[in-house]
Protein backbone atom coordinates (compact mmCIF):
# COMPACT_ATOMS: atom_id res chain seq x y z
CA UNK A 1 0.00 0.00 0.00
CA UNK A 2 1.21 3.51 -0.74
CA UNK A 3 2.61 5.60 2.13
CA UNK A 4 3.25 2.58 4.35
CA UNK A 5 0.81 0.12 5.87
CA UNK A 6 0.78 1.44 9.43
CA UNK A 7 -0.91 4.77 8.72
CA UNK A 8 -4.56 5.31 9.57
CA UNK A 9 -6.30 5.69 6.21
CA UNK A 10 -9.84 6.04 4.89
CA UNK A 11 -10.87 2.92 2.97
CA UNK A 12 -13.96 1.68 1.18
CA UNK A 13 -15.09 -1.76 0.07
CA UNK A 14 -16.27 -1.84 -3.50
CA UNK A 15 -17.85 -4.37 -5.77
CA UNK A 16 -17.04 -3.80 -9.41
CA UNK A 17 -18.36 -5.02 -12.73
CA UNK A 18 -16.04 -6.71 -15.19
CA UNK A 19 -15.92 -7.37 -18.92
CA UNK A 20 -18.47 -5.65 -21.16
CA UNK A 21 -20.43 -4.14 -18.26
CA UNK A 22 -17.24 -2.56 -16.88
CA UNK A 23 -16.24 -1.23 -20.32
CA UNK A 24 -19.67 0.27 -21.01
CA UNK A 25 -19.97 1.97 -17.60
CA UNK A 26 -16.35 3.14 -17.52
CA UNK A 27 -16.80 4.70 -20.96
CA UNK A 28 -19.98 6.47 -19.87
CA UNK A 29 -18.38 7.80 -16.66
CA UNK A 30 -15.41 9.14 -18.66
CA UNK A 31 -17.65 10.69 -21.33
CA UNK A 32 -19.82 12.46 -18.73
CA UNK A 33 -16.74 13.61 -16.78
CA UNK A 34 -15.24 15.09 -19.94
CA UNK A 35 -18.47 16.75 -21.00
CA UNK A 36 -19.36 18.23 -17.58
CA UNK A 37 -15.88 18.68 -16.01
CA UNK A 38 -16.56 16.20 -13.22
CA UNK A 39 -14.17 13.63 -11.68
CA UNK A 40 -13.32 10.35 -13.37
CA UNK A 41 -13.54 7.22 -11.20
CA UNK A 42 -13.85 3.45 -11.57
CA UNK A 43 -17.37 2.02 -11.93
CA UNK A 44 -18.22 0.56 -8.54
CA UNK A 45 -20.87 -0.07 -5.93
CA UNK A 46 -19.75 0.85 -2.42
CA UNK A 47 -20.48 -2.07 -0.12
CA UNK A 48 -19.14 -0.20 2.93
CA UNK A 49 -17.30 3.08 3.33
CA UNK A 50 -15.63 5.08 6.06
CA UNK A 51 -13.36 2.20 7.03
CA UNK A 52 -10.69 4.01 9.01
CA UNK A 53 -7.73 1.92 10.04
CA UNK A 54 -4.20 0.90 9.28
CA UNK A 55 -3.75 -1.09 6.11
CA UNK A 56 -2.98 -4.43 7.76
CA UNK A 57 -6.07 -4.32 9.99
CA UNK A 58 -8.39 -3.35 7.13
CA UNK A 59 -6.84 -6.00 4.86
CA UNK A 60 -7.28 -8.67 7.55
CA UNK A 61 -10.94 -7.76 8.11
CA UNK A 62 -11.63 -7.64 4.36
CA UNK A 63 -10.09 -11.10 3.97
CA UNK A 64 -12.34 -12.35 6.78
CA UNK A 65 -15.37 -10.74 5.12
CA UNK A 66 -14.57 -12.28 1.73
CA UNK A 67 -14.58 -15.74 3.34
CA UNK A 68 -18.15 -15.13 4.59
CA UNK A 69 -19.66 -14.06 1.25
CA UNK A 70 -20.55 -16.30 -1.68
CA UNK A 71 -20.59 -14.93 -5.25
CA UNK A 72 -23.89 -13.27 -6.16
CA UNK A 73 -25.57 -11.40 -8.99
CA UNK A 74 -26.05 -7.61 -9.06
CA UNK A 75 -28.89 -6.09 -11.07
CA UNK A 76 -28.61 -2.48 -12.26
CA UNK A 77 -31.98 -0.81 -12.82
CA UNK A 78 -32.83 2.89 -13.30
CA UNK A 79 -30.84 6.12 -13.43
CA UNK A 80 -31.66 8.42 -10.52
CA UNK A 81 -30.15 11.45 -8.81
CA UNK A 82 -30.01 13.16 -5.44
CA UNK A 83 -28.79 16.57 -4.32
CA UNK A 84 -25.57 15.01 -2.99
CA UNK A 85 -22.07 15.29 -4.45
CA UNK A 86 -21.40 11.52 -4.54
CA UNK A 87 -24.96 10.70 -5.65
CA UNK A 88 -25.16 13.38 -8.32
CA UNK A 89 -26.23 10.81 -10.93
CA UNK A 90 -26.33 7.06 -10.34
CA UNK A 91 -27.84 3.74 -11.36
CA UNK A 92 -29.94 2.11 -8.66
CA UNK A 93 -29.05 -1.45 -7.74
CA UNK A 94 -31.80 -3.94 -7.00
CA UNK A 95 -31.80 -4.70 -3.28
CA UNK A 96 -31.37 -8.46 -3.61
CA UNK A 97 -30.58 -10.83 -0.75
CA UNK A 98 -27.02 -11.18 -2.11
CA UNK A 99 -26.00 -7.53 -1.93
CA UNK A 100 -27.95 -6.71 1.23
CA UNK A 101 -26.44 -9.72 3.04
CA UNK A 102 -22.93 -8.76 1.88
CA UNK A 103 -23.50 -5.24 3.25
CA UNK A 104 -24.76 -6.59 6.60
CA UNK A 105 -21.75 -8.90 6.87
CA UNK A 106 -19.46 -5.92 6.17
CA UNK A 107 -21.15 -3.94 8.95
CA UNK A 108 -20.58 -6.82 11.37
CA UNK A 109 -16.95 -7.48 10.45
CA UNK A 110 -16.00 -3.79 10.52
CA UNK A 111 -18.27 -2.98 13.53
CA UNK A 112 -20.06 -0.23 11.58
CA UNK A 113 -23.20 1.48 12.90
CA UNK A 114 -26.42 -0.32 12.00
CA UNK A 115 -28.58 2.79 12.01
CA UNK A 116 -27.94 3.94 8.45
CA UNK A 117 -30.08 2.83 5.50
CA UNK A 118 -28.04 1.21 2.73
CA UNK A 119 -29.00 2.21 -0.80
CA UNK A 120 -26.85 0.24 -3.23
CA UNK A 121 -26.05 2.28 -6.33
CA UNK A 122 -23.42 2.70 -9.02
CA UNK A 123 -22.49 6.35 -9.49
CA UNK A 124 -22.17 7.76 -12.99
CA UNK A 125 -21.20 11.29 -11.94
CA UNK A 126 -19.98 13.12 -8.87
CA UNK A 127 -20.67 16.82 -8.67
CA UNK A 128 -23.23 19.54 -8.15
CA UNK A 129 -25.55 19.95 -11.11
CA UNK A 130 -29.07 21.34 -11.27
CA UNK A 131 -31.98 18.88 -11.37
CA UNK A 132 -32.77 20.19 -14.87
CA UNK A 133 -29.24 19.37 -16.07
CA UNK A 134 -29.48 15.89 -14.52
CA UNK A 135 -32.83 15.27 -16.24
CA UNK A 136 -31.25 16.35 -19.54
CA UNK A 137 -28.36 13.88 -19.02
CA UNK A 138 -30.82 11.07 -18.20
CA UNK A 139 -32.66 11.78 -21.47
CA UNK A 140 -29.31 11.38 -23.29
CA UNK A 141 -28.11 8.26 -21.46
CA UNK A 142 -31.49 6.58 -21.02
CA UNK A 143 -33.41 6.02 -17.80
CA UNK A 144 -33.10 2.23 -17.68
CA UNK A 145 -29.90 0.23 -17.36
CA UNK A 146 -31.13 -3.33 -17.24
CA UNK A 147 -27.71 -4.86 -16.83
CA UNK A 148 -26.37 -7.42 -14.40
CA UNK A 149 -23.02 -8.84 -13.41
CA UNK A 150 -21.72 -11.50 -11.07
CA UNK A 151 -19.82 -10.35 -8.00
CA UNK A 152 -16.82 -12.65 -7.63
CA UNK A 153 -14.56 -10.42 -5.54
CA UNK A 154 -14.33 -7.48 -3.16
CA UNK A 155 -12.07 -4.53 -3.90
CA UNK A 156 -10.48 -2.62 -1.04
CA UNK A 157 -9.78 0.99 -2.05
CA UNK A 158 -7.98 3.82 -0.29
CA UNK A 159 -10.39 6.72 -0.82
CA UNK A 160 -8.50 9.71 0.54
CA UNK A 161 -8.37 12.99 -1.31
CA UNK A 162 -9.93 13.59 -4.70
CA UNK A 163 -11.42 10.67 -6.68
CA UNK A 164 -8.48 10.78 -9.11
CA UNK A 165 -6.16 9.89 -6.19
CA UNK A 166 -8.17 6.87 -5.02
CA UNK A 167 -6.43 3.56 -5.56
CA UNK A 168 -7.00 -0.15 -5.13
CA UNK A 169 -5.21 -1.65 -2.14
CA UNK A 170 -6.13 -5.27 -2.81
CA UNK A 171 -8.71 -7.53 -4.45
CA UNK A 172 -10.22 -10.44 -2.51
CA UNK A 173 -11.86 -13.39 -4.29
CA UNK A 174 -15.17 -14.72 -3.03
CA UNK A 175 -15.29 -18.51 -2.59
Amino acid sequence: MRNGTNLMRNHALWIMPSGDVYERLSGLIRKLAEEYSTPVFEPHITLAGGLIGDGEDVISKTSQLASLIKPYEVMLTTVEYLDEYFKCLFIKVEETAGIMNAHLQAKKVFALPHDTKYMPHLSLMYGSLTPEKKEEIIKETGKRFDMSFEVKSLHLYCVEGEPEAWHRVKEFSLE
